[in-house]
Formats: C-alpha cells, structure tokens, sequence
C-alpha cells in the first residue's frame, strides 16, 4: 500500500462555503445604526487584548496545554487595524507512527506517548478600508507553524474585499473573499504539491451579545489552492465570552482546523517480522485537528 497517495476529495469546505452563502442569503441587505457612542470611544485609542488559555487538542496530537494570545486593534471612522498571535507550549501524547511491510506495501501502526514536545505559533495582520456603510476593501498576511499538523513554517497573503450585512449594537454579520499568495514549508517535503501558490480565500464573522454581559462569536476561513484544487483547507472557531468584570473575562472556544490533503511525515519501517529496515516512509497526517480552549481574557 502507497500511503503517500492523494486523499480523496472531502467535501468539509464546499459544505462551509455553501453554508456562508446561504446564512448571507436570509440576511437583511440594510445597515442598522451603529452605536455612536461605541465607535467613538473605539477610534480614540488602540484597544488590548491577552489570554492565558488551557488547551485540549485530539487528531494529530493529544494533550493538555497552556498557550498565551493578544490582539491589538484600533479603528478610525474608515479604516481599521488589527494584530493578532498566538503562542502555545505542550504536555503532549505524542503519536509514534510504525509501518510494517515493504515499501511498496505496509501497513502504519500507531502507539501514543506522553512528553513534552514543540510549540505552535500564529501571527496574523490585517488592514481594513470601507468604502461605503457595507463594502469594504482589506488586505492581509498570516504566519503560522505548527509542527503538530505537519507545517514548519506558512506565510499567507491575501487582498480582498467584503460586505457587512448587519451591524447593531446586538450583533454583526461580515463575509469577505480575497485572493491570496501562500508561501509555505513543510517538516516533510510533499512532492506532490507545490510550496509556493496562488489561491482564493472566503469567509465569515458573526457576533452576538447574548447577554449584558455574554457574546457569542463565530469566525470562518476557507481556503482554496488553485493550483491544486484538491487542497482545501478551513478553520472554523465559535467561542463564548463571559465578562466576570470590566477588566477580566471567561472564554471558552472551540477550534477546527481541517485540511482535505494533510502534510507528511516520516515513519520507520519495519518487516513483517518487526525487525528494524533502517528505512523511512512518507505516510500523511490526519486531516482534522480540534482545540478546545478555556481562556481568561483581560482587557485594557
């Protein structure tokens, strides 16, 4: 068996995208009134944000973590702009991969191991500019490395446009799409896709206050590789912040970051017999990750 052969087509992000469409569908095309008062105070200054979070990750990795984030952000009557990162460091079940056979046919055993092991990190940028109540213009770069999921090092350039569909003081409703320029490396080198490609990128933003003191967000980024139309790749988090005090907050999230051709790693193989062959096999990684987070949020 060739484990290194080509996914098949999944259909995750065609049924996210389809979802976008429609929820933008049944909602009303007018602008409610924004809070003055809000944008205001948010156009005066740059506005804080930093985590500590514990996280709960499966699929690739198992583990229990601590990870720290912070987001900067400001906003001026037509444009805006926001930094994000994200950084965490594991405790993690790390899953040892053993293929058995021959090269041309073996088959992977899989055995999970508690250790400490590397870490994952997330920088994203992002520039704003309305051209009128609902369209707007924005360009973008996105850095990340996650060793877990196979990626040393991806860098992401995107430059789009989107609409706001509604914009109150109870909640708001953005898509966007752009098209972007990935730049990315491997820990194992795929020799069926390209490092660097061109690719289409769409999206959505929703948020709710549920309560004076309760919001609920969802944030969507589907990815599209068009030079390889078979790599698609989406990232889908809702979270649940709860205010303990103007300062302090309570968030829990979930994250799913699923990619339908996951990146590579390398596995020893052994014989039929289990002795060692000193040789190595490609064999992909999982295509779905999750990360269950329980952050506490200060604000300032």
């Amino acid at each position: 068996m060739n484990s290194s052969r080509r996914p098949s087509f999944h259909p995750f992000p065609s049924l996210c995208l389809l979802a976008a469409l429609a929820f933008a569908a049944v909602l009303p095309g007018s602008l409610a009134a924004q809070d003055d008062d809000r944008a205001a105070e948010a156009r005066e200054r740059w506005i804080f944000d930093g985590e500590v979070t514990s996280v709960l990750s499966g699929g690739n990795s198992e583990s229990l973590a601590l990870g720290a984030g912070a987001t900067a952000r400001r906003r001026w009557e037509r444009d805006a702009l926001r930094f994000e990162a994200a950084w965490v460091r594991v405790e993690t079940g790390r899953i040892t991969r053993r293929a058995v056979g021959t090269p041309a046919d073996f088959t992977v055993n899989r055995d999970t191991n508690r250790e400490k092991t590397a870490e994952a990190i997330k920088l994203r940028s992002r520039y704003d500019r309305r051209l009128s109540d609902e369209l707007f213009l924005y360009g973008g770069a996105d850095w990340l490395r996650n060793t877990f999921a196979g990626i040393d090092s991806r860098t992401l350039l995107a430059v789009g446009g989107g609409k706001t569909w509604v914009e109150t003081d109870v909640s708001r409703f953005v898509t966007d799409f752009a098209v972007t320029y990935t730049f990315q490396e491997d820990v194992v080198e795929n020799p069926f896709l390209d490092s660097d490609f061109a690719g289409l990128r769409v999206g959505w933003e929703y948020e709710r206050s549920i309560s004076a003191s309760t919001d609920f967000e969802s944030n969507l980024t589907a990815d599209l590789n068009l030079q390889d139309t078979d790599d698609q790749r989406a990232e889908f988090i809702n979270s649940i912040t709860v205010d303990i005090n103007e300062a302090i907050a309570l968030k829990p999230s979930l994250e799913l970051q699923w990619r339908n051709l996951p990146a590579l790693t390398e596995v020893p193989l052994f014989t039929p017999g289990g002795a060692p062959t000193d040789t190595t096999v490609d064999v992909p990684l999982e295509e779905l990750d999750y990360f269950f987070r329980l952050a506490l949020v200060l604000s300032f």
